[in-house]
């Protein structure tokens, strides 16, 4: 992502603030459409003549104003993150827009008595939606899971828009390229090219509450001004602070609005300030200042004035004909029964969330969880249930709504597992020649049909093994998950995860990564253990364009080991987790887990006699290990860190009866805890290092 890349982000008040990016996505389109510039000059120049016309005229154009109504949609592009915003966020949004544009904000009271008579209601109110471009009852709300939530661009857009003669559009999503939010002036050159027109926010921009607050809740009321034909207050820049603001018509750098006093924005919310010699409008709704909470009188005409224009369709959204089919004129009417839920894998005895998505105008909730129900018609209680399944199983799921009239309801077949805390016996050892047994794995794909398989072209021993044709995935960034059931750590000292892989780059060493990660509450959080990279240790092989089937000597076998006591519970999970960036396919097999208790940990020093010292201890430059061997064998020594990650392979081979002693540098390791770890067959030795 470049096109928002200058947008500043900076800290204040303890929190994050972004600002817009309208004026750097118009120039990121303007880069890649010259032409569309000139057209959009000129009828940014049309429109001022237009609105100054408007203005000269205002004292003869009498009588009362006519409430302009805009159908919205809402598009929520998510990665079944925490961007996948409630529908009450949405709702909240709205209220502020609303709110704001009708001048009904409590805090229009403290607008600055210089300034206090300027505010008027902008007589322009916004309605979600009931009727979709096919006519089908909607809410206004639309679910699309994609990563291209992390852009935010213009390719977001494309996966879904509705007319926009028809309805203003809003993307939300998890980065507007590092912005707030954007949108673009309207202009003639939208006509031909509406997939550009709308607005993208945020999601924690969005609304005041879920994800957002209300310090960062009117970033759609300063995106509508946008929409509406607003500039910024020191112009059509997004370079508050600029002593050339104050110049008039620098470079266009005016917003076109006699009422608004010149300035040179503000990013602070400095009422007193006086940039341009007067007093600035630091509240106004098209500064930075996040104290803002009015438009003045010239505003509320330039936004008219676009809504009435037909520059980009705007005076067809409002129109009576428009507003019948869009539906915002409609009763609530009972269209469709649709819920979620906040997980689908959970544990015995974890509590689960279920959102009741219908619409429209639900008075009664039925739940049917298979063994046991939840109904009634106290909202608070009834519409978004928490429930918790006490015995292992897969359930389907129902939820029956009605309007005191009529009902609807949903089956969801299958919809919520349940694992037992122990599914899995230690030893675990999957070499997948039996396939992939839904009971013990369970593959999640973020955003694509390629994801992990069962495959016979190759494998590490054995006919089977697992793969993701990542050669064909388009991509960037996907994620797959490979993730195992539960398994009980009680009462272990710690567990080590071995697995053979195999993979090669493109010749441009594309950067592939797989993660093995490690869960102790049965999946709710997990926590990195081992990472191989598509430019270090994850090539098994050469690089090459070709899909990438490996040959016997091109597997690698990996390792992490688990010894945080905090791990050592029921509920226990492993999983591998491959984020394909254009390279070439993965394949796993062998996985195996490995599970060590006290008494098998220390067998080695009670019965064979090892005696493993390390001194000094703690260390700062190097620590000497000495350990007696009362036979030969081949022995195995590594180093993890404090989270189990494998930091370094001390020594890989033959060690001889009697005193054997290696040199461990320390002076290159981050101070902390260290485990050293010696393997001689089946059996395990271990100690703690300190490095200072």
């Amino acid at each position: 992502m470049t096109f928002l890349a200058v947008v500043a982000i900076l800290s204040a008040n303890a929190q994050e603030i972004r600002y817009c990016g309208q004026t750097e996505a118009t120039e990121a389109l303007f880069a890649k459409y010259p032409h569309l510039r000139h057209e959009h000059e000129q009828s940014q120049a049309d429109f001022q003549a237009a609105y100054e016309e408007r203005m000269a005229n205002l004292a003869n154009r009498g009588g009362d104003e006519e409430i302009y109504t805009i159908p919205v949609v809402f598009h929520i592009i998510h990665d079944n993150g925490e961007e996948n915003i409630s529908d009450e966020q949405i709702y909240s949004a709205m209220e502020i827009l609303n709110r704001d544009f009708a001048m009904e904000n409590e805090d229009i009271e403290d607008v600055v008595d210089a300034f206090a008579d300027l505010p008027e209601p902008i007589n322009i109110q916004f309605a979600l939606a009931k009727r979709d471009p096919q006519g089908n009852c909607t809410k206004g709300i639309n679910r699309v899971e994609s990563a291209l939530t992390y852009q935010g661009d213009q390719d977001m857009k494309d996966l879904i828009q509705w007319p926009t003669d028809m309805y203003m559009n809003v993307w939300v999503c998890a980065d507007a390229g590092g912005a707030a939010g954007y949108t673009y002036l309207p202009g003639n050159w939208l006509e031909n090219q509406p997939q550009f027109d709308g607005i993208v926010l945020l999601h924690d921009y969005t609304g005041a509450i879920g994800t957002s607050n209300t310090f960062r809740s009117r970033t759609l009321t300063h995106e509508v001004g946008h929409w509406l034909n607003l500039p910024h207050l020191w112009g059509p820049s997004n370079s508050p602070g600029l002593a050339a603001n104050c110049e008039e018509n620098n470079n266009g750098m005016d917003d076109g609005v006699d009422d608004t006093p010149n300035t040179i924005g503000w990013t602070t919310c400095t009422l007193d300030g006086e940039s341009c010699g007067s007093l600035d409008n630091v509240q106004n709704y098209m500064e930075y200042s996040y104290c803002t909470r009015m438009f003045t009188a010239g505003q509320k005409q330039r936004m008219r004035q676009a809504a009435e224009s037909n520059t980009a369709f705007r005076n067809d959204l409002w129109q009576q004909s428009n507003l019948e089919a869009t539906g915002v004129l409609e009763e609530s009417i009972l269209c469709a029964a649709e819920f979620r839920a906040d997980r689908q894998i959970v544990c015995q005895g974890t509590e689960i969330q279920f959102f009741d998505d219908s619409f429209h105008g639900i008075q009664e909730w039925n739940w049917d969880f298979g063994t046991f129900t939840v109904s009634g018609t106290d909202e608070e209680v009834h519409k978004n249930p928490i429930v918790m399944f006490d015995e292992p199983g897969v359930y389907n799921v129902t939820l029956t709504v009605s309007d005191g009239i009529d009902s609807i309801e949903e089956t969801k077949e299958a919809f919520i597992t349940v694992l037992p805390m122990d599914a899995l016996d230690a030893p675990f050892v999957e070499g997948f020649e039996a396939g992939i047994a839904s009971e013990t794995w369970f593959i999640e794909n973020q955003h694509n049909n390629v994801t992990w398989e069962l495959t016979d072209v190759a494998s590490a021993t054995g006919e089977q093994c697992v793969r993701i044709r990542n050669r064909n995935n388009t991509i960037e960034h996907s994620r797959d998950y490979l993730t195992s059931s539960t398994m009980d750590l009680t009462g272990a000292s710690f567990a080590t995860i071995t697995y053979k892989y195999a993979y090669c780059n493109r010749p441009d060493e594309t950067d592939d990564r797989l993660r093995v990660n490690v869960s102790n509450n049965c999946g709710d959080s997990w926590v990195l253990r081992e990472i191989h990279r598509g430019i270090t240790d994850l090539p098994t092989a050469d690089p090459q364009n070709a899909p990438f089937v490996p040959e016997a000597d091109e597997w690698a076998t990996g390792e992490a080991t688990v010894d945080n006591p905090d791990y050592m519970v029921p509920g226990f999970r492993v999983q591998f987790d491959f984020e394909g960036r254009f390279g070439n396919h993965v394949y796993l097999d062998d996985i195996n887990i490995n599970v060590f208790t006290a008494d098998n940990v220390t067998v080695l020093d009670l019965v064979s006699g090892i005696e493993m010292t390390l001194a000094p201890n703690p260390a700062d430059a190097v620590a000497n290990l000495s350990y007696n061997m009362p036979m030969d064998h081949d022995v195995t020594i590594v180093m993890h860190d404090s989270f189990g990650k494998l930091v370094d392979t001390i020594y890989n081979g033959p060690a001889q009866r009697g005193e054997n002693k290696l040199n461990i540098n320390t002076a290159e390791l981050a101070s902390g805890v260290y485990l050293i770890r010696m393997q001689v067959g089946n059996e395990f030795l271990s100690q703690r290092l300190i490095v200072r």
